[in-house]
């Protein structure tokens, strides 16, 4: 145990050192920033496609709360995500001369998670659930004025999931899992007025912050198509919830503070009700095929803004999965495994009435370094935007680094039962 608390403090370390979203999303302007679907988890070669699928011994799965319940009892996983990010942009923003490329690297999970009996499983994890991160320039017209103004807008930070979830092993085909999780987070906007005019620029920040809890529930079905094929079937509903917001005020000319109001908005921010289906096929325990389909109801908080509003966004993804297999001991454990997959999905935003859509595909490997360390590495491409209406398109090349440790839990010889 000492090892796993260790393991533990390091990766909560390494958060706090490079977690930082440094790549320009031009789309986290509106609501509340890029929302990240991504689990970023075994399943990250198959293009996430695993709402069907049980963990393993030494891989968690998290999109499906009741996933967990493929894990061994009496065993405890420290997990750590690294992913680097390279974007380029296209589109008539992007000045001329202007490097149209960016490169991030970020902490994207932490979790720790063990079977504390034959039918419980638990977990404790954090991941980023948006970001924001934007910068532009622009020109103010301002009544009565002589000229316009230079205004210069920015935009950093984003929310955290912070979960707990929970698996019940019900029978030998069927568990189920529930995710509590609470979403917190604050959003910056900046606007700087700059001119001839002006002995010195006046910025006026605003910086909205979130809270509240969300809930997720899931099922998953394990069976016999025949002696070597299984099949499995799994779904998930999240709960509706409304983000408390509040809003505060800094405003300063140069260095003097103008104006500072702790708080001068309240209001709400609408999580939908969103529903997931996945299925899956696994022949003879080394070839698994799977599916998945993810709906969220957002048009029907009928938020918009100028240009903009929130739509309802779809995903669909599949992802293939071959596993080479070694036999010790009377058991089969998985030795390696290579990763394929692709999605394409509908984002909750429509600008300038074109939606924001994005495709991609994946590959992945992974293994184990010793007896205790499990290590995956996938590589993600994929386009997002369009460049119709002076918009923006994002063509991506993502790197994700998984580990994942395992240790034995001891409890002076009594057995967690």
């Amino acid at each position: 145990m000492q090892k796993v608390s260790v393991s533990i403090l390091l990766l909560l370390a390494l958060w706090q050192e490079v977690s930082a979203q440094d790549i320009n999303a031009p789309y986290s302007t509106y609501g509340i920033g890029d929302i990240d679907f991504r689990y970023y988890d075994k399943s990250a070669g198959m293009s996430g496609t695993s709402m069907a699928l049980l963990s393993t011994p030494s891989n968690i799965l998290f999109k499906n709360p009741a996933s967990l319940s493929g894990l061994e009892r009496s065993n405890v996983l420290v997990n750590g995500v690294f992913v680097g990010k390279t974007v380029k942009y296209t589109g008539d923003p992007i000045g001329v001369g202007t490097d149209n490329t960016a490169r991030d690297f970020a902490v994207k999970h932490f979790s720790v998670a063990m079977k504390l009996n034959k039918h419980w499983a638990s977990a404790f994890s954090i991941t980023p659930f948006s970001y924001v991160s934007y910068s532009y320039r622009s020109n103010l017209n301002v009544e009565g004025a002589e000229e316009n103004y230079g205004v210069v807008y920015e935009g950093d930070g984003g929310l955290y999931n912070v979960g707990w979830t929970n698996s019940f092993q019900l029978n030998r085909n069927f568990s189920l899992g529930v995710r509590s999780s609470f979403i917190f987070g604050s959003i910056n906007q900046t606007e700087s007025l700059e001119s001839s005019l002006l002995t010195s620029s006046i910025t006026t920040k605003k910086t909205d912050y979130y809270h509240n809890f969300r809930f997720e529930l899931g099922g998953l079905y394990q069976g016999k198509l025949s002696k070597k094929t299984m099949l499995s079937l799994g779904g998930k509903v999240t709960t509706k919830s409304d983000l408390n917001r509040q809003q505060s005020l800094l405003m300063t000319e140069g260095s003097t503070e103008i104006l500072n109001d702790k708080v001068v908005e309240t209001g709400k921010f609408t999580l939908p009700w969103s529903y997931d289906m996945g299925l899956a096929v696994t022949n003879n325990g080394r070839t698994t095929y799977a599916v998945d389909y993810s709906y969220e109801d957002w048009a029907s908080s009928k938020m918009k803004g100028n240009y903009w509003s929130l739509v309802n966004s779809q995903r669909l993804s599949a992802g293939i999965q071959f596993s080479q297999q070694v036999e010790a001991w009377n058991r089969r454990f998985e030795k390696s495994y290579w990763q394929f997959g692709g999605f394409v999905g509908r984002s909750y935003l429509r600008v300038k009435n074109e939606p924001i859509e994005e495709f991609g595909g994946t590959v992945g490997y992974g293994g184990y370094a010793g007896g205790r360390l499990a290590y995956g590495i996938s590589l993600e491409a994929g386009r997002r935007g369009t460049t119709n209406r002076s918009l923006i398109r994002e063509d991506f090349v993502q790197l994700t680094l998984r580990f994942s440790y395992r240790e034995f839990l001891y409890s002076k010889g009594r057995k967690y039962d």
